[in-house]
């Protein structure tokens, strides 16, 4: 495990207070010992000694690991770009650049569990999940499917021109965004899988895909936010308002979070105007996540920055990364986030 400064400082905190019980413990019996000499029966009992029950409720916050307080930095990707992240049960996923290799670790004991390793050149780009397959973009070109019980690859998908930087999985049908600007549509129930349509209108790279019911929200290098029926693969609408790449895409209820420019623009899903801007970050934006009514925000500045989404005030900000922030994922009341300085960070949310 890594210490930061605060958790040396929590560590020394909790010491001393361990210290203090002791001294209180020593005195009580040091009182009741002149009482008992006394022959008197009202002894003084410090019942919070003798059931930790009492100790977790009266010295419960204190005791507590802090919030927004790293726990743990997990090593693998040495020499290697940690670039996406997925989570599933007590299994996380993660993908490096260069060579391409996924690790598979345990999230409650941070164990490496094993590597994948593709055959082809070119690093992981995203991962999404599905039941017991991986679903794995690379920068080769090709969409890698891996069973999550055994391992092993089962089956590639090409069709992509360039690298594949996101994909998303919604009702039985992958959707996967390329560098060669389009995003093609795939049909999972087939055997072997197929692609169902390709989607065009982008002028650049398409860096990033949510979905919520039956809508497609693509981001892209060309500064837009484009809007797809997924049933009919027809173009809905167009969002702009970035002055940059649009590299990060969530949505909760019927807000819309995009990352990009330094800022993260808030729309409304439903009349497709903007909400609000959030400011802070010093550089590009890269990824995004939700949890409860907090937004994660990841970026080229090194940092976590996390807001309240219904006041959009910024609550915290988490430092420990040396270089880029790529990936965010959350998972038991834990934040999982990669970087360019080829570490995983555990933070507790």
């Amino acid at each position: 495990m890594t210490y930061t400064t605060q958790m040396n400082e929590i560590i020394e905190e909790r010491y001393q207070f361990c210290l203090w019980l002791y001294r209180i413990k020593k005195e009580t019996d040091k009182r009741n010992k002149a009482i008992r000499e006394r022959g008197e029966e009202n002894l003084v009992y410090m019942s919070i000694f003798a059931l930790p029950s009492h100790i977790k409720k009266m010295f419960g916050d204190f005791l507590r690991t802090p919030q927004y307080t790293e726990i743990n930095t997990l090593d693998g990707h040495t020499n290697y770009h940690v670039n996406c992240l997925a989570i599933h049960e007590n299994k996380m996923y993660s993908g490096g650049g260069i060579c391409g290799d996924i690790r598979v670790w345990n999230t409650e004991t941070y164990e490496e569990i094993t590597t994948l390793i593709k055959d082809g050149h070119g690093g992981v780009s995203c991962l999404t999940l599905h039941e017991n397959r991986l679903f794995s973009g690379n920068w080769d070109e090709m969409i890698r499917i891996w069973n999550t019980d055994t391992y092993e690859a089962i089956a590639i998908l090409r069709g992509h021109t360039n690298g594949v930087n996101c994909l998303s999985y919604h009702d039985n049908k992958l959707f996967s965004g390329g560098r060669d600007s389009t995003i093609r549509v795939w049909n999972t129930e087939a055997q072997p899988i197929i692609a169902k349509a390709t989607l065009e209108g982008h002028t650049g790279s398409v860096r990033c895909l949510t979905l919520h019911e039956n809508r497609l929200y693509s981001g892209s290098i060309d500064n837009t936010i484009r809007i797809w029926n997924t049933d009919t693969y027809e173009a809905i609408a167009i969002l702009r308002g970035h002055i940059g790449w649009v590299s990060c895409l969530t949505i909760h209820d019927n807000k819309l979070f995009s990352g990009g420019d330094e800022t993260i623009r808030i729309w409304n899903t439903e009349t497709h105007e903007e909400i609000a801007t959030l400011r802070g970050h010093t550089g590009g934006m890269s990824c995004l996540t939700l949890h409860e009514n907090k937004l994660y925000s990841g970026s080229y500045d090194k940092t976590i920055r996390i807001w309240d989404t219904e006041t959009y005030e910024e609550i915290a900000n988490l430092n420990g990364h040396t270089k880029d922030v790529n990936c965010l994922a959350i998972h038991q009341n834990k934040l999982y986030s990669g970087s360019d300085d080829d570490t995983i960070r555990v933070w507790k949310v």
